[in-house]
């Protein structure tokens, strides 16, 4: 390669929208791209079209641009998450370009959860032993449920996302910020899809054993009627905000006195992190990534996924929140860990 610098082309599965492992691809190829790396993205899909009717067109003509891809010419194939090294790696023939999986969503928990991940799991995990260069995992969680696949394990590498903290207004807690929809009591916050693995559920269980709390959600998804209507069941209703898909996050935050994560599995944890930066504490289902980020990374606590043991855990964290000496070695802690340098250095080990 001589002085030049290295190359690849991060593949996503569609161009929009950019959420979750797509825009930490988009974040890390920017990120590279400043420090005068020759990285880019391709989209398989540019234009995703709406409906069942559409999603399957744009699902075959993925595999379609998967298979002219790979074959072509050209820098390293960084495939972005294990739904596009179904697209890509049954394609690839030993004379084809170089591939490196980039896996975000694979934990023990996520496949012992979602039989149908686990199906696709089965199916990808052995073309990442036998046709990809190397296996890039975000997190600690992910590289271990990795490590699990023969012929995978010595290959894996650990390179985190990036993570954009914003600077620090004050070196102790903060105190939540008053507004108009500010409720007497202490306000929790949620943030994630309504779908089966985020278990939201969990959340307004443990708000019903919380009199005093208001609960807002920050998310969407089709399951929301059937919330609302636990949320009427238990008695709740009132006093929980449906904030739906959101860029508010930040101001939530602000205005919040924990967040309250109730995941069945997390690989990487940008919400978790994003309250850390905020100076919020965390109440967390002890997830396997959750564990490891709480409360080193990230002040707070992890408790089991009951609502009485949330409930608990709630209270507990409120009454005696994050001292200033423990959110500034968490801010120590997470600059170290997700720093640019650690990155960069990371991507270019990985690409050289």
């Amino acid at each position: 390669m001589g002085d030049r610098p290295p190359a690849a082309v991060f593949v996503l599965s569609q161009a929009t929208p950019l959420r979750g492992m797509e825009r930490a691809a988009a974040d890390t190829v920017a990120a590279l791209q400043a420090d005068g790396l020759d990285v880019a993205l391709h989209a398989l899909v540019e234009h995703p079209r709406p409906g069942r009717a559409g999603r399957l067109l744009d699902l075959a003509a993925s595999f379609a641009a998967a298979r002219r891809l790979v074959r072509r010419s050209g820098p390293p194939l960084v495939l972005v998450g294990i739904w596009v090294g179904l697209r890509v790696l049954p394609f690839r023939r030993p004379s084809d370009r170089d591939v490196i999986a980039w896996e975000h969503s694979l934990t023990r928990e996520r496949r012992a959860a979602l039989r149908s991940f686990d199906a696709v799991a089965r199916l990808v995990l052995p073309l990442y032993a036998r046709r990809a260069r190397g296996v890039v995992a975000v997190s600690a969680a992910v590289a271990g449920a990795l490590a699990e696949q023969p012929g995978v394990a010595e290959r894996v590498v650990v390179v985190p996302n990036p993570v954009v903290e914003r600077p620090p207004a004050a070196a102790g807690p903060r105190e939540p910020q008053p507004g108009p929809d500010r409720a007497a009591g202490p306000r929790l916050l949620c943030v994630g899809g309504l779908e089966p693995l985020k278990n939201p559920e969990l959340a307004l269980e443990a708000l019903a054993l919380l009199p005093a709390a208001h609960l807002d959600v920050a998310g969407g998804g089709a399951r929301l009627p059937v919330l609302r209507q636990l949320a009427e069941r238990l008695g709740v209703a009132d006093r929980v905000t449906w904030h739906g898909h959101t860029d508010r996050v930040p101001s939530l935050l602000e205005a919040c006195d924990a967040l309250v994560h109730t995941s069945r599995s997390e690989t990487f944890g940008y919400a978790l992190l994003e309250a850390a930066a905020a100076h919020r504490p965390v109440v967390a289902v002890a997830t396997e990534q959750a564990r490891h980020l709480v409360p080193t990374l990230v002040p707070g606590t992890t408790t089991t996924a009951d609502a009485a043991a949330l409930a608990a855990a709630v209270r507990a964290v409120l009454s005696s929140p994050p001292t200033a000496a423990e959110l500034a070695a968490a801010d120590a802690a997470r600059a170290a860990a997700f720093g640019r340098e650690a990155l960069l250095a990371g991507w270019r080990a990985v690409l050289s």
